[in-house]
């Protein structure tokens, strides 16, 4: 199996676990060791290690996601360049009385011996600026911090 095929199938993963909370199917992906950074957003964080990545997720998205309806659209361009998979998606939240927000962000995946070993949200260079407003004005009540 492809590393792209590896990701896509954890993506499958992902959103099953989104869905019903069953986060133990993500197990099979990422090492036990692995690394979860989020960067370019007031909710940056490092995590390290599979529990903590696992726990800091489900964090996030009971304090947002699950606020919101969530649209997550995947580019048509997945690269695999070595050991990474890079792909950028665009991801969209609405909230009832709010304009909905959006965020680009660009995700790599690091592998080792066939599960992630590192994993980076990478989001756009102006998320941060348009995030933070869309907070101050229609985010009462969230918290989408993994940490």
């Amino acid at each position: 199996m492809s590393l792209i095929q590896l990701f896509v199938a954890q993506r499958e993963a992902f959103e099953a676990a989104y869905e019903d909370d069953d986060w133990s199917r993500l197990d099979p992906f990422f090492h036990p060791d692995v690394r979860y950074e989020v960067m370019n957003m007031p909710f940056h964080c490092v995590l390290e290690g599979r529990d903590a990545m696992v726990a800091g997720i489900r964090r996030s998205i009971s304090g947002f996601d699950k606020h919101c309806r969530r649209t997550v659209g995947l580019d048509r361009v997945v690269r695999e360049e070595g050991a990474n998979v890079i792909i950028f998606s665009r991801m969209m939240f609405e909230r009832p009385g709010a304009p909905p927000t959006s965020s680009g962000v660009w995700e790599i995946a690091t592998y080792r011996d066939g599960r992630i070993s590192r994993l980076i949200d990478l989001y756009e260079p102006n998320a941060a600026g348009d995030y933070e407003r869309w907070m101050a004005e229609w985010g009462q009540g969230l918290d989408p911090s993994y940490a």
